[in-house]
Formats: structure tokens, C-alpha cells, sequence
């Protein structure tokens, strides 16, 4: 409402309540002035200023309290990926020719470094090192922001790699799998991203830009969403369960191998320290070569013992649930993200392949729509970046017996099989 139809005495009749029936302001404010009235409501706009700062101020406390009862930072759920991070500048020192193995936890869980330098010695190519930079939980959105700290790393020290080997992840691409993890977006990029491309966000996107610099400096990484989403967790829709029964006496043999397994870890690795990426074992894990042959011996058993159907299945339908494996719906946010990563990596390596790791044949597989998503995926991947995608997923060396659960190979099965077979097939590019 405006001036002119205030009540001030000398309106028009028609606007003015003689009776104070309906005042707009109190009887008393009704006849001062203008600048009264104007001084009200500033004092109006300026309470309700403190209040949205106070309501501000009392959210960021709750995320403080959130982070600090949680123990949570950066490295509680990204320690992995940090810390091979911040191992790059040792990487680069290396005076070997350099080997990267890039990925998903698929990487992680079925690359072997060591085990691939020692076979490729085998072979005459001694001045090679690798390393398995796979990491749990990060889809080619998070992997094309790491990609691009390697790079900087790498250009910063004008070095290059000799073979950069990337994992396309079918399942970590789908719809599903962003839709999941678009509540930790802005916490990853503000530990992962570099202060100038928060800013360049921040000039394309002001609100956004804000919000990313406010999580970062004064909320610890922690945005509320993923707060939020810790805290209702168990409020969300319960995904379907294994109907098959757990084998209760193969559950407590099970338990009673995994405590021999950890006495026999201590009394081969005394001197362990323990890490999330170590850069002794070169982002890897133990090796065959370094157990004693009764620890192997008694992880036969303990994969045998993990391969309890009800687990497996239970493995294959939380696979579904939460990255649609079967029908594979692509993200087409993740599928460019993938393709800018790949491009990414040929600008510092002298050779790029991409790979589909091996598949558990025996509990995942595509249907005939998921098929053809799937092969019209890769063909456009291979049209952007000029680069082939080799299909291990159903190599003869890989048996289902060698996988720990639906998605990933066992270490002295799996990834010894599949280290090995990727030394003969890259071997063409370790030459000098």
C-alpha cells in the first residue's frame, strides 16, 4: 500500500476508518508522519535481518556440533583419496617409467601393483612402477575433479606416465548411482576443488559460489545435506533383502577365520603401519609372494566361506537398488564428466587405455535393455575420446569363484589372475 492511502487525516474519506475499526498502525501512529512510519518498519526489516542471522548462525552451530560429535573431516570418508593424493609429488620423484591403474573400489579391491612390476621385471621391463589409484564411492563426477589435481601435479613437474590405465564403471554411471550421491556434491568439491574454480563457480553461480566458499571455511566440508542425510538415514525407503537363510554355522566358522586371519596379518606385518593408501604397498594390498602358505591356505577357506548365496545375493540386490546394475540407465552428467576425465589423462600420458573390469557372471547380469544402453554408452565414450574400450568383463581367467561379492574380486584369486593378465596386455606399451 502505498503513501497516499494511509490514513494520515487529509486522504480521501473512502481510505480512512473513523472508527479505528481495522487500524494499519496502532491509533496513536496514525497521525505522524511519513518518516515514522519509514523508521517502523526498518526497525521491522532490521529484526527480521537478526533473525534470519540467528537462525544462519544456529544451523552452522548444528553442523559444528554434527561434525564435532561425529569426529567427521575430510578424511573420515574421503582418507583414502586424500592421501594418494598428497602423495603425487612423491609419485612424480619416482625415476622409474609410471604406471597408473585409475578407478572405482573395483580398481581398488582388483589391482595388484607390486604383484604387476614384479611380472613385468619377469619380462624385462625393470624400470616400471605402478600404482592402484582406485577409490571406494567416487562416480566420474568426484574422479573428474581428482583427475584434475593429478594433472596439475604432473604438469607442474613436467612429468609424464607411461601407461595410464582407466576402469569405465558401468554402475557407477547411472542415474541411480548420481542421484545418490548429488547430497555429497558440494562437500566433495570444496575438498577436492581448488579455491580459483570455487571462485570461477562463484562468477557463474553467486549463490552457489557462496555457499560452496561458507561449507569449505567455516562448516569443515560439511554441508548440511550430508548432515542431514547421515542423520535420516534410517528414514529412508528400505531397499528389498536376500530371501535365502544365512548358513548360521558357516556364519560362525566364518568369524573364527577372520580372527586367524587377523592374528596371522600381525605376526607377517609387525612393523604395519596402518593407512588408507600406503605408498610402500603403491596404493595396493598384500601380495601372495609375502604370506606364509598356511594363511593362504586359510584364505581358501575364507573366500569359500563368503560365497554363502544369501550373501552374495544379498550383495547383488543392494547393487540394484542402489546403482541400477541390471537395466543401466546412464546419467548423462556422469557419462561427459567420464569422457572429459579420459580426455584429461592424454594430455600427461603417453598411452590411455580404458577397461570394464571383470563382471560376476554368476549374479550380475544385464538385461537386454541394459545391454544396449550399455554398448551405446561405450560407443559414444570411444567417439569422444578416440579411445577403445577393452571388455574384461567376461575374461577365462576370472572365474566367479574368485570374487569376494557381486562386484568385487578377491585379492589372492581375483586380482592376482587379473594383474597378471593386464601386464600381457599392456605389455605392447611398456616398451621403450
Amino acid at each position: 500500500m502505498n503513501a497516499s492511502n494511509l490514513n494520515t487525516g487529509t486522504g480521501d474519506p473512502k481510505n480512512s476508518d473513523p472508527g479505528n475499526k481495522h487500524p494499519m498502525y496502532p491509533v496513536g501512529a496514525q497521525g505522524e508522519n511519513l518518516e515514522a512510519s519509514e523508521g517502523m518498519r526498518q526497525g521491522i526489516y532490521g529484526k527480521t535481518l537478526l533473525l534470519i542471522l540467528l537462525g544462519m548462525g544456529l544451523a552452522l552451530a548444528m553442523i559444528r556440533v554434527f561434525a564435532w560429535s561425529m569426529d567427521a573431516g575430510p578424511t573420515d570418508f574421503l582418507g583414502r583419496v586424500l592421501e594418494a593424493k598428497d602423495a603425487l609429488p612423491q609419485v612424480v620423484k619416482e625415476d622409474k617409467e609410471l604406471v597408473m591403474v585409475f578407478g572405482s573400489s573395483m580398481v581398488q579391491a582388483g589391482f595388484s601393483p607390486r604383484e604387476f612390476d614384479q611380472w613385468a621385471a619377469e619380462r624385462g621391463y625393470e624400470n616400471i612402477k605402478s600404482f592402484n589409484y582406485g577409490f571406494g564411492g567416487l562416480n566420474p563426477f568426484y574422479q573428474e575433479v581428482l583427475t584434475r589435481r593429478i594433472k596439475d601435479v604432473f604438469d607442474e613437474n613436467n612429468r609424464r606416465l607411461k601407461v595410464a590405465v582407466i576402469e569405465f564403471n558401468p554402475f557407477q554411471t547411472t542415474i541411480t548411482r548420481y542421484n545418490r550421491n548429488r547430497i555429497l556434491e558440494d562437500s566433495y568439491l570444496t575438498i577436492l576443488g581448488t579455491n580459483a574454480e570455487l571462485w570461477d563457480i562463484m562468477l557463474a553461480d553467486p549463490t552457489r559460489g557462496f555457499r560452496l566458499f561458507n561449507i569449505k571455511y567455516l562448516r569443515n566440508s560439511i554441508s548440511a545435506e550430508m548432515a542431514t542425510s547421515f542423520l535420516g538415514g534410517s528414514l529412508r525407503e528400505p531397499r528389498k533383502r536376500t530371501e535365502l537363510e544365512r548358513d548360521p554355522e558357516r556364519r560362525e566358522r566364518l568369524d573364527e577365520v577372520g580372527d586367524l586371519l587377523n592374528q596371522a596379518f600381525e605376526e607377517e606385518y609387525p612393523d604395519y603401519v596402518p593407512s588408507n593408501w600406503s605408498y610402500e604397498w603403491q596404493g595396493g594390498g598384500t601380495i601372495a609372494a609375502e604370506r606364509k602358505p598356511e594363511t593362504l591356505a586359510i584364505f581358501e577357506e575364507y573366500y569359500e566361506l563368503i560365497r554363502d548365496p544369501a550373501r552374495m545375493d544379498d550383495a547383488r540386490l543392494n547393487r540394484i537398488h542402489t546403482a541400477d546394475i541390471i537395466d543401466m540407465h546412464f546419467s548423462e552428467e556422469l557419462v561427459v564428466k567420464f569422457i572429459d576425465l579420459v580426455n584429461q589423462f592424454k594430455t600427461f600420458s603417453d598411452h590411455v587405455e580404458v577397461v570394464m573390469l571383470p563382471r560376476n557372471t554368476k549374479w550380475i547380469t544385464h538385461s537386454a535393455a541394459g545391454a544396449k544402453r550399455l554398448r551405446e554408452t561405450v560407443q559414444r565414450i570411444e567417439q569422444a575420446t578416440g579411445v577403445t574400450i577393452a571388455n574384461h568383463q567376461d575374461l577365462p581367467v576370472i572365474k566367479p569363484t574368485m570374487f569376494s561379492d557381486a562386484t568385487h574380486l578377491n585379492r589372492y584369486q581375483g586380482a592376482h589372475n587379473y594383474t597378471k593378465y593386464l601386464v600381457d596386455y599392456i605389455e605392447p606399451h611398456l616398451r621403450p
